[in-house]
């Protein structure tokens, strides 16, 4: 098993393919590259299709997946918002993939049906998917359910194509089939195993509430009193300076993932918006549907918590394993130089801790990743796959 990863900010098209594939001649590959992930930002979309062919054409890939992004992430850089590219290359020895695109006209059937979304996506022996979608036409959230309930073994990673304002402008590349909706993925089995990392970037505040009345994605009642009234309330307790904080940053709700764990912590949460108040009723409206009796806590997003949180995360999956061979990084476009002071923050901090990993990704518009063992769109969060080849037991 063996990755290479590539940037190039040349704005010419064919001198970009070019440059990317020198990369990846650079690093040694073998004759065999398996799969091709590459990410083009959205001012190159008109392009798009000839960067992919000249590159797969010059690896000789077996299969090339593209999507288009606001800003693409290679090697040890974050390339946000200009023309530039970025890939990762795999030679995948005793593995098996799987590419699919999922059209417009199929969500009905695939989402209602157990037995038509099986068979579209079944793999023997499957560990993985990657999947990129189109914001206006994906049912992201109802897709990531159903791959949880029928491929629990079978985690999640990827997002949502950025850089786009309308539905139409989103291209997604397979191979010589080029998509402007839908959805895109790659699965993988055999000998491959893929862990991740999803940092959400964000540190509790205050206490936990319960949530007493609930409908849809509005909330009546925490702990039988008006939401805005407890959550005023335990805001005003805070120190001056973290209520200073909280003032000048937006405050998000998390939900907890697993009831059944009591002790809550940072990261035991989904983290959603807060999208409004109801101020005649006292109610709160967030981004994502709720029931009487989860633990919700206000949290808040700042720079520091994210790197802490992240840092210790990889920190963590190098204590349990070997050095990857290859990563992905999906990050939120909130993120980058509009959250942190420097740039390139995301992969460099996974530069520091993983080494000298071939990474490349993109900033998406919603990224996936599982947490806990459901598959989840989150905003705000770096979303890791690392690759490495499966334990001789799983393999």
């Amino acid at each position: 098993m063996q990755f290479a990863s590539a940037l190039s900010e040349i704005s010419d098209p064919q001198r970009l393919a070019e440059h990317l594939v020198l990369q990846v001649n650079a690093q040694h590959m073998p004759a065999t590259v398996d799969l091709v992930l590459l990410f083009v930002n959205a001012e190159l979309q008109p392009v798009i299709h000839d960067i992919a062919k000249q590159v797969r054409s010059e690896l000789h890939a077996r299969h090339i997946l593209a999507v288009t992004a606001e800003s693409v992430i290679g090697t040890d850089k974050e390339i946000e918002r200009k023309p530039a590219a970025s890939l990762l290359a795999m030679h995948l020895p005793d593995v098996s993939i799987n590419a699919f695109h999922i059209a417009d006209d199929e969500w009905e059937t695939l989402l209602t049906d157990e037995g038509a979304f099986r068979e579209k996506l079944e793999f023997e022996n499957l560990r993985a998917f990657i999947l990129f979608g189109d914001p206006f036409t994906t049912p992201a959230i109802q897709l990531l359910d159903a791959c949880s309930a029928v491929f629990p073994h079978a985690p999640v990673v990827g997002g949502m194509a950025s850089g786009i304002t309308q539905a139409g402008q989103v291209r997604l590349l397979i191979d010589d089939d080029v998509h402007s909706s839908g959805c895109i993925g790659v699965s993988f089995a055999g000998n491959v195993q893929v862990d991740f990392v999803v940092s959400q970037g964000c540190r509790p505040v205050g206490h936990t509430f319960t949530v007493t009345k609930a409908t849809k994605n509005v909330i009546f009642e925490l702990d039988g009193e008006s939401p805005v009234m407890k959550i005023e309330t335990m805001l005003n307790a805070l120190p001056e300076s973290e209520q200073q904080f909280i003032r000048a940053n937006a405050l998000l709700i998390g939900r907890a993932i697993d009831e059944a764990k009591g002790n809550f912590g940072q990261g035991d949460f989904l983290i959603r918006s807060v999208l409004g108040v109801q101020a005649q009723q006292g109610s709160i409206v967030i981004g994502d549907l709720i029931r009487a009796g989860q633990t919700v806590q206000m949290h808040v997003r700042d720079a520091a918590s994210a790197h802490e949180e992240l840092k210790l995360l990889l920190e963590g999956e190098m204590l349990l394993a070997d050095v990857p061979a290859g990563a992905l990084l999906f990050s939120c476009n909130g993120r980058g130089t509009r959250m942190f002071d420097a740039p390139h923050h995301d992969v460099g901090l996974a530069r520091q801790v993983l080494g000298n990993v071939p990474i490349a990704g993109f900033f998406a518009a919603g990224e996936f990743g599982p947490v806990g063992r459901r598959n989840f769109m989150h905003g705000q969060t770096a979303s890791f796959a690392l690759f490495r080849p499966a334990a001789k037991s799983e393999s």
